[in-house]
């Protein structure tokens, strides 16, 4: 990391909202990562530091705590939400994500079933009958409505990720562009442990002529269980990539969607208000590199010692001797059990 000031920052916010919420440019950002294989996951957050960024940090709420789930349209007044807000240490009763949630919610209706309730799964209007199981589980205690709400969007297909809430967006430039949030992978039940962020970056950023130096990062927004034989384990799902927009950009998005989009219905890209002043790099075809590895030992501790953490992230970077312009990111494999880190390679 020759010549960049890093700071590591660990927060219970959205990835959007962070940005918004310092006046982050895309050109200081090395990326950002969950802490944790959980949807209400806090992030931790690598970039070169500026007096703006630190004087807006402390508004921010810390990783000691996860925002409620909802839509990014309540950071900053836009919505007006009120934020909830719980521990991370009792973060256990969300089970082994929201895909244990979804097993929980089914065999509670198997359970009523077999005592005549209704709402035993698999018949007619199996998602309203799983909506009502929601609603009984939160009347019996089992969940609370953070959890109830989680469950309700896996039921309906709705939103996904952590209420950004915490604090006001930072002053945008002037004509700042959006900020747009778009799925990248996995393709609709074509997951694969060779077809990831090493796979589909390069593609992406070749149909969109994506500069590194527009780029944020790139996020899973969910879990998902994946079940062999009689055992199961929790793995991330829906990654999305985070970059500030340019108008030439919206063609290659719709060759990407149209791409992606043979196995099922590819989300639409998000826009959100931008903070960051027009992007004047060029684009420049340089190579796109992707290497994985494995989370540092201090992810364990990660909590007590972010720095740690940042220290270790900081030190692959190192070796690779890229810049946050060059980055497009760093996210976790589907199993959780290393990270891939992308970058363009001069």
């Amino acid at each position: 990391m020759a010549g960049a000031t890093a700071i590591e920052d660990m927060r219970s916010v959205d990835p959007v909202a962070y940005i918004r919420a310092t006046g982050l440019r895309p050109e200081d950002s090395y990326g950002f990562l969950p802490i944790e294989l959980n949807s209400a996951t806090s992030f931790f957050f690598c970039y070169r530091d500026r007096p703006e960024y630190e004087k807006a940090r402390p508004a921010l709420p810390g990783a000691e705590q996860v925002a409620a789930f909802g839509g990014l349209a309540e950071f900053g007044g836009v919505g007006g939400g009120a934020e909830q807000t719980m521990e991370i240490s009792d973060m256990g009763k969300l089970g082994e994500g929201l895909g244990g949630l979804v097993e929980e919610a089914q065999k509670a209706q198997q359970a009523w079933g077999a005592q005549g309730v209704p709402g035993a799964p698999g018949g007619p209007g199996e998602e309203k009958q799983r909506l009502e199981a929601i609603e009984k589980m939160k009347e019996m205690g089992a969940i609370n409505e953070q959890e109830a709400k989680q469950l309700r969007s896996e039921v309906q297909g709705g939103e996904a990720g952590p209420s950004p809430g915490g604090a006001p967006a930072a002053k945008a430039a002037r004509d700042a562009p959006p900020i747009v949030v778009h799925r990248v992978y996995p393709g609709m039940r074509m997951r694969s442990s060779t077809r990831q962020l090493n796979h589909f970056l390069p593609d992406y950023r070749d149909a969109l002529k994506l500069c590194p130096e527009d780029v944020y990062g790139v996020f899973p927004r969910d879990t998902r269980t994946s079940t062999t034989g009689e055992s199961s384990s929790t793995e991330w799902d829906d990654f999305w990539i985070v970059y500030r927009d340019r108008d030439e950009y919206a063609a290659g998005r719709e060759v990407w969607a149209k791409k992606m989009n043979k196995k099922g219905k590819w989300p639409e890209a998000e826009e959100y208000p931008g903070v960051a002043e027009l992007g004047e790099a060029a684009f420049d075809d340089a190579k796109v590199e992707v290497e994985k590895d494995r989370w540092p030992r201090e992810k364990l501790m990660m909590r007590k010692q972010g720095s740690d953490l940042g220290e270790s992230l900081r030190e692959k970077i190192g070796k690779w001797g890229y810049e946050p312009e060059d980055s497009f990111g760093f996210c976790p494999d589907f199993d959780n059990s290393g990270i891939y880190f992308a970058w363009r390679k001069r």
